[in-house]
């Protein structure tokens, strides 16, 4: 059975221990939803990566890439 997490607020953990380098989420792509449900083979698989599992160089030029990102450069 899939969790549902909303991708937009913080996510925490139900069990210690520590922290996964990486989190597999499907992707609903908004025009496949009916009734708040996705309609077949609309889910995209994306991985996101523990930035303070990285060694400190590779996470600030990662950091420097998406601010890059976000501020449309």
């Amino acid at each position: 059975m899939a969790q549902r997490v909303d991708l937009f607020q913080p996510m925490i953990a139900h069990a210690a221990g520590p922290a996964p380098l990486t989190l597999r989420v499907g992707i609903i792509n908004n025009n496949s939803i009916s009734e708040g449900v996705p309609s077949g083979g609309q889910v995209k698989a994306e991985a996101y990566v523990l930035l303070s599992a990285l060694p400190e160089e590779l996470r600030r030029r990662v950091e420097l890439a998406v601010q890059a990102l976000i501020s449309g450069r």
